[in-house]
């Protein structure tokens, strides 16, 4: 059985595909590539908001570690372990975003200072560093 021929250019044949236009002497179809059409001084710059954000909630876990000091030399010792409690997870998570940030250069030295005081913010290192400052406490 044999295959009958068709002529691509036959617009009467259904399955006739034109041909494709020759634009220049030696041009292969590839000029797409040739087009500069990913520049990397045209994207838009990153936003350094995730660094400064995670900067931000580690002072703010600094500070809640203070309060949580506080209320313990004040004989609450219910309410300051709840917020040492809640402080140590939270500057554990702070601190991996303020990683992230870092990575993705997202706000990376607000990020790197972020991580510091992220682990600063740790109830055991915030205690431990406290008394070695100071003796009596």
């Amino acid at each position: 059985m044999a295959v009958p021929e068709t002529d691509p250019t036959d617009p009467r044949d259904p399955g006739a595909r034109p041909e494709q236009p020759v634009t220049a002497a030696g041009d292969d179809g590839l000029a797409v590539f040739d087009e500069a059409t990913h520049d990397e001084a045209a994207q838009p710059a990153r936003s350094r908001r995730l660094g400064v954000v995670t900067l931000g909630l580690g002072l703010l876990l600094l500070a809640l570690d203070g309060l949580a000091v506080g209320l313990l030399a004040a004989d609450l010792v219910t309410a300051a372990a709840s917020i040492a409690l809640v402080t140590m997870l939270a500057s554990v998570v702070v601190g991996v975003v303020a990683l992230v940030a870092v990575a993705l250069r997202r706000g990376r030295w607000p990020g790197v200072a972020a991580v510091l005081v992220c682990v600063l913010a740790n109830p055991f290192v915030f205690v431990y560093l406290l008394g070695r400052a100071l003796p009596q406490f």
